[in-house]
């Protein structure tokens, strides 16, 4: 364990180590490291571990995607102390703002990693079949990064190569289509290799579904309609995937990489770990649940719930509203005191953070960019109004009104998308691809200016002043 521990951090595979008590037992590098399946399989559990870091899925994305929305507000008698969620919440948030470094650095890593497995697995003696599916999972992990990066600064680097020397690091940012190019090159070739699921000791890695629903929201992003519909019914025909009866149902600890799991951050139940960034930190610090005190985290607006109807069954799963007389009571210098209830699981009693995972493409997700895609290519399409329906009669709605205009089927469709996948890290990214970022911002908070240049987050600046090929977006 000890010599395993070590050489993991030699190689950078794990993201920090604690060996300082411990002598090496001999000299591991790279190249002497990629010797059997086991060391493979390791590599790439290495690609996905990221995910939990505290910059990105952890704690950070979430906050970014959501902060930067007419979801999530910070102030208005809540704190101001934490200067990097005011800014963003406020659009004054500069190159120098420490987020976006923090995403940066790490995704980067990531795809390093992602590198060296692609580049490395090949060469080891094992069974084909599962070399095949650890480089398509590397692929699909590398793909998902760089299609993070692209869609919150535009063209970026593109790193393809293993970096193994700190000589050459100054390269120039890519076009957005070249990148596009590479991510969907990658999840194409994972999608083509990966299984549609696996067994439980490996629930959680990519699967053929799951590069099936990003390339589909990679070709919405991109408005090819047709690819995106295609990749989503794709998505729809293996048969998989299904609703749980219940919207609550699908954030219980008992249903995590279940049904309705196409994409998933993995948490740990017990102790503090990472599903207490979502529960626990969500939730205000007048609220303890299990003895635990939340910090308020990405507090509701009251633009968000009002937009719920009174029988909507996702608004009292996704939502609190505490008061002056609820049990805990709100403070009174707390103007709207709605907080994100949605990743508490109420039957997790006794775990200190209930080890939820976080849903980065969850099914209905799926089923409404295959409704959106529909109704672009054309209005009043059979299968978009029965797809929306779905989502709609499960939370307790009735159908969306038949022959609407593509117009007014698109705008109930970003409503449906909101309540949905609140909280889920979509708002963001389709207030952008929809060009309603400006607009929104402005019905939730006319004092907040949102300009056009803010529909990209700008290059860090603390990777500017160590790579001068490095040019700044637009505006900042």
């Amino acid at each position: 364990m000890k010599k395993n521990l070590l050489l993991l951090c030699l190689i950078g595979l794990v993201t920090s180590c604690d060996v300082l008590d411990q002598k090496p037992e001999s000299s591991f590098t790279p190249a002497n490291f990629y010797q059997n399946a086991d060391d493979a399989k390791a590599a790439v559990s290495a690609v996905y571990d990221p995910l939990n870091n505290a910059n990105l899925y952890g704690q950070v994305m979430w906050i970014l995607q959501d902060q930067a929305t007419d979801d999530a507000e910070w102030g208005n008698g809540r704190s101001t102390a934490n200067q990097p969620k005011n800014d963003l919440d406020k659009y004054t948030f500069t190159p120098a703002t420490n987020t976006f470094q923090s995403i940066w650095s790490t995704v980067y890593s990531a795809i390093n990693r992602a590198n060296a497995v692609i580049t490395r697995v090949p060469a080891i003696p094992m069974d084909e079949s599962l070399k095949a599916r650890y480089i398509a999972e590397a692929k699909f992990m590398r793909g998902f990064y760089y299609f993070t990066l692209v869609r919150l600064f535009g063209g970026v680097p593109l790193m393809t190569a293993e970096t193994t020397s700190l000589n050459d690091l100054s390269v120039a940012r890519a076009s957005v289509d070249d990148v596009y190019k590479l991510v969907i090159q990658d999840f194409t070739d994972a999608e083509a290799v990966l299984p549609n699921s696996y067994s439980a000791g490996d629930r959680g890695r990519a699967t053929k579904g799951a590069a099936k629903a990003f390339l589909a929201k990679v070709y919405l992003t991109r408005q090819d309609w047709p690819k995106a519909s295609a990749k989503a019914k794709e998505v729809i025909d293996l048969g998989v995937y299904d609703l749980w009866a219940n919207f609550a149902d699908a954030f219980l600890i008992a249903n995590k990489n279940g049904k309705e799991a196409v994409f998933e951050m993995q948490a740990q139940s017990g102790g503090f770990g990472e599903g207490s960034w979502m529960q626990g930190y969500m939730r205000p610090n007048f609220d303890r649940v299990n003895g635990v005190a939340g910090f308020g985290d990405d507090p509701a607006t009251e633009n968000l719930y009002r937009a719920y109807r009174a029988d909507d069954k996702r608004r009292n799963v996704t939502l609190k509203l505490y008061s002056a007389t609820s049990t805990p009571a709100a403070p009174a210098s707390v103007l709207f005191p709605c907080y994100v209830y949605k990743y508490l699981d109420p039957t997790a009693t006794g775990n200190a953070d209930g080890g939820n995972n976080y849903p980065i493409i969850r099914y209905p997700d799926v089923l409404l960019m295959y409704a959106e895609a529909l109704n672009e290519q054309a209005p009043n399409s059979t299968d978009a109004y029965s797809t929306i329906n779905r989502i709609r009669n499960r939370a307790g709605l009735p159908n969306l009104t038949a022959n609407l205009s593509q117009a007014q089927f698109r705008d109930s469709l970003l409503l449906e998308r909101r309540l949905e996948l609140a909280f889920e890290g979509h708002r963001w990214y389709d207030l952008v691809r929809t060009k309603r970022l400006i607009s929104a911002m402005k019905a939730q908070n006319p004092a907040i200016t949102v300009a056009e240049h803010h529909y990209l987050f700008p290059i860090p600046q603390t990777e500017r002043d160590v790579n001068p090929k490095l040019e700044q977006n637009p505006g900042y």
